[in-house]
């Protein structure tokens, strides 16, 4: 069908409710929630802490294995049911769960809970809004890691009352019900392949728009449908293991948010002020995506990653020399999870101006495939720092050098990647 025939639509924005569905609700609901679940399974079975956690490692690395296949499958198959099908496999082994009485059976549940993460955790929502909307993907992408930020938030205290009055089995099920049906109804509801395949255009171009970007690539920012590398192109561009050097940085440095209690109530600050921090990095993070999503969009994510960088590493310098000050504290975790949100925005955005449209899901599994495996060593990292040093001083000093590469890189990736392929 051609431009000229096809027609402006809003149904971008059911898409964004298909991702909320797919991404948000399962995150949110179910797997941010994790911790909650450990202590009273350790307490029912007389389990380790790794007995009962062991899972959590194991996903990240299925995960990074799956991805490939996951962009893969999303590209050449109908990604409706792709998608509704992946949805259903995390809420029916969430399900599971709730009967589960051994080790082993959690990690059967962390081999499919990666396997079903390799689809919505990182690929599926960039690579549908990119096809969906044509003005503000930054923007939209970052409300739905919103969306699961403050589900998350929301839910955390209402499951800890559901486990403390019904029991961990119970709240596990309830939980795992919820995500179950509303992502595979509102999934298989909503979620369409593209704007082509639907006879209309994205949403914030007009025929004429479209039609000029095509012709000439606008900007770095604005890149049409079927502008940009494959696959193969992308390999051989050292902008591709840049970015994913880029985004392994980022979701390492990411990983400290879970530190920041150990390193209060290990310190002078104490643990009510390290609980208190990983709620106000928190909200760093809800600012973050709306703000470095709309740097994306207005600046591109050259500028957004740099920003990012900038107030990841700052934040993470004050609590460094913060000690006993807790209002410095305070201030450097929500600056640190400002540039925490950049996980979820830079990265994508990232790959869709340096790459293209083309073939951006696939070209995007290989960068999820790294941040899964990146993922996979974040604690480890931590860990073996504190138990060596006794401090978490080399753990800051560390992300304070990630960030430093992460601004370099963000730097040099958008321009190095689109001489691949951009038109002159």
């Amino acid at each position: 069908m051609g431009t000229e025939t096809m027609k402006g639509s809003n149904y971008a924005w059911a898409i964004a409710i298909a991702c909320v569905a797919f991404y948000a609700i399962p995150l949110g609901v179910v797997a941010n929630q994790a911790g909650l679940f450990a202590s009273p399974v350790m307490e029912e079975f007389g389990w380790s802490r790794t007995d009962a956690t062991l899972y959590m490692s194991i996903q990240p690395w299925v995960a990074a294995i799956c991805t490939p296949f996951a962009g893969k499958l999303i590209s050449k198959f109908n990604p409706r049911w792709v998608m509704t099908a992946a949805a259903a496999v995390f809420g029916l082994a969430s399900l599971a769960c709730a009967w589960f009485t051994e080790p082993w059976q959690w990690n059967v549940y962390g081999v499919l809970y990666g396997a079903s993460a390799a689809f919505w955790m990182y690929i599926a929502t960039p690579t549908f809004i990119n096809r969906w909307f044509a003005k503000s993907n930054g923007t939209v992408i970052g409300v739905i890691g919103v969306c699961a930020s403050l589900l998350g938030a929301f839910m955390s205290p209402v499951i800890q009352g559901w486990i403390s009055g019904y029991g961990w089995h119970t709240a596990r099920s309830i939980i795992s019900l919820i995500a179950l049906i509303a992502s595979v109804v509102l999934t298989a509801a909503l979620l369409r392949e593209s704007p082509e395949k639907m006879g209309v255009l994205p949403w914030g171009y007009g025929a004429a728009e479209v039609a000029s970007a095509k012709s000439e690539a606008k900007s770095v920012i604005d890149v049409a449908a079927d502008e940009g590398a494959t696959a193969a192109q992308a390999r051989k561009n050292p902008a591709l293991w840049l970015l994913i050097v880029m985004a392994g940085f980022f979701v390492i440095a990411a990983g400290m948010m879970q530190q920041f209690s150990s390193y209060a109530s290990t310190g002078a600050l104490g643990a009510a002020v390290g609980a208190m921090g990983v709620t106000v990095c928190m909200i760093g993070q809800l600012f973050g995506k709306f703000g470095l999503g709309w740097l994306c969009d207005h600046t591109g994510a050259r500028v957004s990653g740099v920003v990012a960088s900038i107030f990841g590493a700052a934040g993470i310098a004050i609590v460094l020399f913060s000690v006993d000050n807790a209002m410095m504290f305070y201030v450097g975790v929500f600056l640190f999870g400002i540039g925490f949100a950049a996980l979820n925005i830079v990265p994508p955005m990232a790959c869709r101006q340096a790459f293209g449209q083309k073939d951006y899901a696939n070209i995007f599994s290989m960068v999820a495939t790294g941040l899964n495996v990146f993922s996979g060593f974040s604690a480890l990292i931590y860990a073996q720092i504190f138990d060596i040093t006794g401090s978490f001083a080399g753990c800051f000093y560390l992300i304070i050098g990630f960030y430093v590469v992460t601004l370099i890189c963000s730097l040099v990736i958008v321009p190095m990647g689109r001489r691949s392929w951009a038109k002159k």
